[in-house]
């Protein structure tokens, strides 16, 4: 799928999702996506250490405190 048909589909279907359900999607295809790292062509380099996913998490978490803030902001 091209990057401008991927874009289409974030800005259609996916960025009105609210925060929790983006999260939940991203662990959906993380997880397919781990099932057979196998098929995956990736380099030796691209590979992720224990401590990006860490950092990975925080920066999500982070991200999706300060949104949730801002959208009870918003609401109140």
């Amino acid at each position: 799928m091209a990057l401008a048909d991927l874009l289409q589909l974030y800005e259609n279907s996916i960025k009105s999702m609210s925060v929790a359900d983006r999260l939940q999607l991203i662990k959906l295809v993380m997880d397919d996506l781990m099932r057979d790292t196998s098929t995956w062509l990736v380099s030796e380099s691209s590979i992720w250490s224990e401590e990006d996913y860490t950092d990975l998490t925080h920066a999500t978490l982070v991200y999706a405190d300060e949104s949730l803030d801002n959208e009870t902001d918003h609401d109140v």
